[in-house]
């Protein structure tokens, strides 16, 4: 079973085959089926991923196994999803936490970002000014109030976030990145290479969503390779094009855009 479920996996244009030729893979009690489990990795799309994770973390030696997998470069920290990653550092056992914890939690991170832009949390900001920071330049990805189209996560609904977590998820994309929006880099047999987040599949194509709400359809037969980068659409280095007076204003402009025409009252 083991060669012809490893064909499935990457070969067979329904995604929930795929998805069951992973867990079939999962259930074969040999280290070789794991290897087909990581080998094509970076072809695979989110769900299937996501399974394949799921697989390689029902107990400590996969999880070795899987660990042993990132540090070869074979699978990158931001193919796990937000929660996948949150079990690896939270696991019962301490060897796991420590690898998890070299591995996943990046040595400064963009530390010398978010401290540098750490005084935009206690200012006032101005919401106006902060929309039109939004304006020009998030709304290619994203939509609040609005402004802008969806291609990144939803990030309309900031009420519940705090603006802690907000210059976070600004200044470093890539430390909990929603599976679903993961960049994916597609070959064509002509040559051609296109980049943006899986927005649809079908048996016969993949829809990828760029910036500006621009999408891509191309026909399975016409694609030569898929390979996810790990990361997310959003690129580091925002601080590049923004002041801290003005993260100041974004952030209030995210906080604050659904009290602005005064319809909801604050606190709402």
């Amino acid at each position: 079973a083991e060669p012809v479920l490893a064909k499935l996996l990457v070969d067979d244009p329904d995604q929930d085959v795929r998805e069951a030729a992973a867990r079939a893979l999962g259930n074969l009690d040999r280290p070789e089926a794991l290897d087909r489990l990581i080998e094509p990795w970076k072809s695979y799309m989110p769900a299937v991923r996501r399974a394949a994770a799921d697989v390689l973390m029902r107990d400590p030696s996969r999880i070795n196994r899987l660990l042993d997998a990132i540090e070869q470069g074979k699978i990158g920290t931001g193919d796990l999803d937000a929660s996948q990653s949150k079990r690896l550092l939270s696991h019962a056992s301490p060897a796991v936490r420590e690898r998890a914890g070299k591995l996943f939690v990046r040595p400064g991170g963009r530390r010398e970002a978010i401290e540098k832009y750490a005084p935009a949390l206690s200012a006032a900001g101005d919401a106006a000014r902060g929309r039109a920071v939004f304006e020009a330049n998030c709304s290619t990805c994203h939509r609040v109030a609005g402004i802008g189209v969806d291609v990144g996560p939803d990030i309309a609904d900031t009420r519940v976030r705090t603006r802690e977590a907000l210059l976070t998820d600004i200044l470093d994309p890539d430390r909990a990145i929603d599976a679903n929006y993961v960049a994916y880099v597609v070959a064509t047999a002509d040559g051609a290479v296109y980049d943006g987040v899986v927005a649809a599949q079908t048996a016969s194509s993949l829809t990828l969503k760029r910036p500006e709400g621009k999408t891509e359809v191309l026909l399975r037969s016409a694609i030569d390779e898929i390979r996810s980068t790990g990361r997310s659409l959003m690129p580091e280095g925002f601080e590049a094009k923004i002041s801290v007076d003005q993260m100041a204003d974004l952030l209030t402009f995210l906080k604050d855009w659904r009290y602005q025409d005064g319809s909801v009252p604050r606190g709402k």
